[in-house]
């Protein structure tokens, strides 16, 4: 026995052993890779007659924190996860545009692209200004997402495999509704709202949507794909009613049938694109990693001097310090708090992709930055989301821009909670008894309903937030609270109609908002920074023990992982009052 728990022991012991071996070596790989990647994409130089070719496979965010290279201690995988901010995109292009060294640029998109819609028009616009200098950008894919191929709908030539695909079909917006599966678990939602086009809780009380929440997303997704047809009908001079008709029809079932309607050029395999771009380009033309343009490109400095500083709000707002992938109340209010003490901060953008969250949450941020636009500029960037919370921070701006398909607006509040004391006895035999000071010690507990009275007195505490908000809302903007509730409610609209009824003030992306908030300062000569809002971010000593999963992009997965998200988003504010937008759109 003593030598058999020796044996036992030992197998521990060497399991612990290699395992830190491991660890450290595989710790000590990614640490070498990550600083030989940053210093040979910044010193790499730059070849006349360069044609930068764009992919897409890296991963493009407002604000990236993920480390290019990671790996998982269990499976001895190493990923890489080349990783590029959005403002370094755009400005890349912009700059690539007047480049003496950059003849052209390839859009050679072998990948599904995976960035929100506006997002994708930010791109696109770059891409645009790049055509207009002169210079070609030639398209190739082996098969078009609708996605990219608005992006790609700017080229002079775009190229498609004879035996590829293009999709060309129109918008939708999905809700999942869980009620029937609440009513087969006997688990009963408890809701308070403001606003009747609030309808985030509707997945939990009903089985389809209401007349106002079908009414606000056909009005949305409507706005959203009338504009991108409108982009596409221009660039490709395809008259829009028949962009329509294609749609309708799926009129393009072939590749054949992309040529014949005039959005595809012509058929070619992708080793015949080599003959195309040295016919266009001739022969001494090289072809140059975008990833590596757009970091011997990045304008991040830390010199002093005149600075416009950039702030990310990107993912659910909560309160305290939040998450990786969250805002966090106190981590975003520091960061603002910071750029207002910083006397080389001439003024701010603050960025937004947030589909909103904790309402108290959102009225703390709104404040830290109502403080900070009394002493400088500041200019909210709007990108796929700025929605409910989301609007709410962006409300005491100088200046608001939005895409014409950021998704905002949703300016209205709710609360959640669900009794869940019937289903656990009836299903799993587990009962509850309360023993409490007063009346109502145990409101919240979610082992039994809500009384009328507490409910009164929630609806009261819902009513007071929305009041608040739209206070908010109306001393940013200037405008009448009357008027703002009348195009609140909790209703969402597309960021064409936000600037139309003045919730926003003008159509751009973030490298607009940057020369907005260096004129609002009045600033020749500056430099952009970017400031950590504070969020948590996974050590990457902890990044070794995680499994890294890719993720895919089946139609189920997809699904599922909406589903859960969604869950697990209500039950964290489980009993709070809450600002969040009520649906996500499918990407285009």
């Amino acid at each position: 026995m003593k030598q058999f728990l020796k044996n036992v022991l030992a197998c521990i012991v060497a399991i612990v052993v290699c395992g830190t071996a491991n660890m450290v070596f595989m710790l000590t790989l990614i640490v070498m890779f990550n600083l030989s990647y940053k210093s040979d994409a910044t010193h790499r130089s730059v070849k006349r007659g360069s044609v930068l070719e764009i992919t897409l496979r890296e991963s493009i965010s407002d604000n990236p924190s993920q480390p290019p290279v990671s790996a998982s201690l269990f499976t001895g995988r190493v990923s890489v996860n080349r990783q590029m901010a959005l403002l370094d995109v755009v400005q890349a292009i912009e700059t690539a545009a007047t480049d003496s060294r950059i003849d052209a640029i390839y859009l050679n998109i072998d990948t599904p692209v995976s960035i929100g819609i506006a997002s994708m028009s930010e791109i696109r616009k770059a891409l645009s200004m790049f055509a207009a200098s002169g210079k070609p950008i030639i398209s190739y894919a082996d098969s078009y997402s609708q996605s990219s191929y608005y992006l790609s709908s700017v080229s002079d030539r775009i190229y498609l495999n004879p035996a590829g695909s293009l999709e060309w079909q129109g918008m939708a917006s999905d809700v999942i509704f869980f009620k029937g599966l609440l009513d087969k678990m006997d688990v009963h939602p408890q809701i308070i709202r403001h606003g009747r086009y609030k309808s985030a809780i509707e997945p939990f009380t009903e089985t389809t949507m209401s007349p106002e929440s079908r009414h606000q997303s056909e009005v949305l997704v409507k706005s959203i794909w009338s504009n991108i047809v409108s982009e596409i009908s221009a660039s490709r001079s395809i008259d829009s009613a028949a962009l329509q008709k294609y749609a309708d029809e799926l009129s393009v079932y072939s590749p054949q049938k992309g040529v014949e309607t005039g959005l595809i050029d012509s058929l070619l395999y992708r080793d015949q694109m080599t003959e195309v771009l040295t016919s266009l380009l001739g022969d001494n033309h090289t072809l140059l990693s975008f990833a590596d343009y757009v970091a011997a490109c990045s304008t991040a400095s830390t010199a002093p001097g005149d600075r416009i500083e950039v702030i990310y709000a990107e993912g659910d707002i909560v309160d305290g310090t939040g998450r990786r992938g969250e805002v966090g109340s106190h981590s975003l209010c520091e960061a603002l708090e910071e750029a207002c003490d910083d006397d080389n901060v001439k003024a701010v953008v603050l960025r937004i992709n947030s589909p909103g969250g904790s309402a108290m949450a959102a009225d703390i941020i709104a404040r830290q930055v109502s403080l900070l636009q009394k002493e400088k500029p500041v200019v909210v960037s709007m990108g796929d989301y700025a929605a409910s919370g989301g609007y709410y921070i962006a409300a005491p701006a100088d200046i608001i821009c939005a895409d014409h398909a950021t998704i905002t607006g949703s300016i209205g509040v709710f609360g959640l909670s669900f009794d869940i004391g019937e289903a656990l006895e009836e299903h799993l035999g587990v009962t509850h008894s309360t023993v409490k000071t007063n009346a109502y010690a145990d409101m919240g507990n979610m082992m039994r309903p809500i009384s009328r009275y507490e409910q009164k007195r929630l609806q009261s505490s819902v009513d007071r937030t929305y009041d608040r908000f739209v206070a908010v809302v109306a001393e940013g903007r200037n405008l009448s609270r009357a008027y703002v509730d009348s195009i609140a409610q909790g209703r969402v609209w597309s960021g064409a109609d936000a600037v139309d009824i003045g919730l926003a003030d003008t159509y751009g992306g973030l490298s607009e908002a940057v020369l907005l908030a260096a004129e609002a300062a009045g600033l020749g000569d500056y430099t952009i920074t970017t400031r950590n809002n504070g969020q948590k971010h996974i050590s990457l000593l902890l990044k070794l023990f995680e499994e890294n999963v890719l993720a895919e992009s089946d139609d189920m997965t997809l699904f599922m992982k909406r589903t859960e998200e969604r869950l697990r988003r209500m039950a964290r504010h489980n009993n709070k009052v809450m600002a969040l937008m009520p649906f996500e759109m499918r990407r285009l």
